[in-house]
């Protein structure tokens, strides 16, 4: 599905761009950047919503991974608009960790989906 191969390239593009701010802020660097890495956040967690439901519509597609889709970007939204209150101080980078898990979840989710739904194409282009 064509819809389904853009929305994981932005995503790709997206969750990429947002490490390597991610990165740099941990490191001090480019702090007047946050608003661009919350934007390509927000495109991230977009993009995975589209994954889910455009699987969800085809034959063959899950529930349960268009639940898991909205599930992951709404948790990675929350805590990446939330993160700068919580567990501040020396613990700080454990909502940092649990950020980047997020984000890694959702690229791998997003890839996870793109694999299985280009499996049921093929399958049923064949049959």
């Amino acid at each position: 599905m064509k819809v389904i191969t853009i929305a994981v390239w932005v995503l790709r593009i997206a969750v990429l761009a947002a490490i390597i701010l991610g990165i740099l802020f941990w490191t001090g660097n480019a702090v007047n950047l946050i608003p661009v890495h919350m934007l390509l956040g927000i495109i991230a967690v977009l993009s995975l919503w589209v994954i889910g439901l455009a699987q969800g519509f085809i034959k063959g597609g899950s529930f349960g991974l268009a639940l898991a889709t909205f599930m992951v970007g709404l948790a990675l939204a929350i805590v990446g608009l939330y993160q700068q209150q919580w567990l501040l101080g020396s613990s700080h980078w454990i909502i940092q960790v649990i950020h980047l898990l997020l984000g890694l979840s959702a690229i791998g989710l997003g890839e996870m989906i793109n694999g299985r739904t280009r499996r049921i194409v093929k399958n049923t282009a064949a049959a």
